[in-house]
């Protein structure tokens, strides 16, 4: 029984939520710093390893990300998710890197970060290609919206345009994959 009450009283602390770190982090309190590292980093290196394909620039890519998070965290006002906010400053540093490597498509050999392992191989490696082969901007909504799914209101956010923009943004970038897909090996 004193264990029932326990448990009831002291909720669990190993995951604390976003409110009891987010105002020490904004003031740069080391702990805070390192719990909003911990909570962001495995989605915001999955996204930049799916914009990318590149493990080495997706890992430079989010480390960029999360010093230009660090730094501009005080003047964070809120008008958007936290996630949200920080998705577009990873999604920028990726689409960085995709402009000064103009012209590469990924190597096959690295994965995109394709769904969940459920597609078979030959047709993993056809979404891989396609995707590598498209514009970064038709590229980075794909991946907000199919992969991440983000909703139609948070990738306008990420993206900084608007929902009637990311209606059209996503029609073209579905018209793209699909030539790319069907034009793959």
């Amino acid at each position: 029984m004193d264990n029932l009450i326990t448990v009831r009283y002291f909720p669990r602390m190993d995951v604390p939520d976003e409110t009891s770190w987010l105002a020490a982090a904004r003031c740069g309190e080391r702990w805070a710093l390192e719990q909003f590292y911990a909570c962001y980093q495995p989605q915001i290196y999955t996204l930049c390893q799916r914009m990318l394909a590149h493990s080495e620039d997706a890992e430079d890519a989010m480390q960029a990300a999360f010093v230009k998070a660090f730094r501009a965290l005080p003047h964070f006002r809120g008008e958007s998710s936290l996630k949200t906010w920080l998705y577009r400053i990873a999604m920028n540093e990726a689409l960085s890197v995709l402009r000064k490597r103009r012209g590469e498509t990924a190597p096959l050999g690295e994965s995109v970060a394709v769904a969940d392992g459920t597609l078979p191989v030959a047709q993993r490696v056809a979404v891989q290609t396609a995707l590598a082969r498209m514009k970064p901007d038709h590229r980075a909504i794909l991946i907000l919206r199919f992969w991440e799914e983000l909703s139609y209101e948070e990738i306008a956010a990420v993206l900084g345009i608007s929902l009637p923009a990311v209606t059209m943004r996503l029609r073209r970038a579905r018209e793209e994959f699909q030539k790319r897909y069907e034009g793959a090996p």
